[in-house]
């Protein structure tokens, strides 16, 4: 290392977002590398419908057997553990956009492997609420599409519009989850006849993504899939620790 480097480093130190260690030159990225090793891709057998861990005899889980979704399948990267929640936090919150940069990307890398989402001719993000992303700057599922779209070829829609601005949903059922989805979107673009793939940051009940995909189902969606970067799957097998 230099010593124009080495002074970069000793006045701008560079921290892992997850654990918040100094991060050495080299090093570039988010995370240290101790923290990268804890990045685990979902893998293994899952869900046909919700892509969750699922290694039953069905095809498709319980919960997901209870009930019809205007989803018809969704696709995540990986779960929702550390180190992911602290980087969307640092993301979504702190503003962090080159935070925001590497995770488009590890999803854009996915989605030319993965499985289910073939034939989409448009990717639709979740919107934010007009009045949160004005005070946010930016809507992260635009973001997350936009890499998407750079690596697959697929135009982004703005198909979607937030009637509501929805309080966050953490520590909610998932019956109460629903019950303030409800009613929360409406189509807003050109979905008639189109096969449509939603994408958002996180998926933990699905019931941001069944309010959406309800609402392009009313306006003429042909299908309606989701690929997110991560999803709180809630199991211990397929993730690892």
């Amino acid at each position: 290392m230099g010593l124009k480097e080495a002074l970069l480093h000793w006045v701008f130190p560079r921290i892992c977002t997850a654990c918040r260690e100094d991060l050495p030159p080299p090093l570039e990225g988010p995370l240290c590398g101790s923290c990268l090793l804890k990045l685990r891709r979902l893998s293994g057998p899952a869900c046909r419908r919700c892509g969750k861990p699922w290694a039953g005899p069905e095809a498709c889980c319980y919960d997901c057997r209870k009930k019809l979704s205007p989803v018809d399948a969704v696709r995540a990267v990986f779960p929702y553990r550390t180190p992911l929640p602290e980087l969307l936090y640092s993301f979504k919150y702190g503003g962090r956009l080159w935070v925001g940069r590497a995770l488009g990307d590890w999803m854009a890398g996915a989605f030319r492997l993965q499985a289910g989402l073939e034939g989409a001719d448009a990717l639709v993000p979740v919107p934010l609420h007009p009045a949160r992303e004005r005070r946010r700057g930016f809507n992260q599922a635009r973001l997350l599409a936009q890499a998407v779209s750079r690596a697959s070829g697929l135009p982004v829609v703005e198909a979607l519009h937030r009637r509501r601005n929805t309080r966050p949903q953490w520590g909610l059922s998932r019956g109460e989850r629903e019950g303030r989805m409800a009613g929360a979107f409406e189509a807003s673009g050109p979905v008639k006849g189109r096969k449509v793939l939603l994408i958002d940051d996180v998926c933990t009940s699905g019931a941001t993504l069944e309010a959406c995909g309800r609402a392009l189902r009313e306006g003429g969606a042909a299908s309606v899939r989701a690929f997110v970067l991560a999803t709180a799957c809630g199991c211990k097998c397929a993730c690892g620790p």
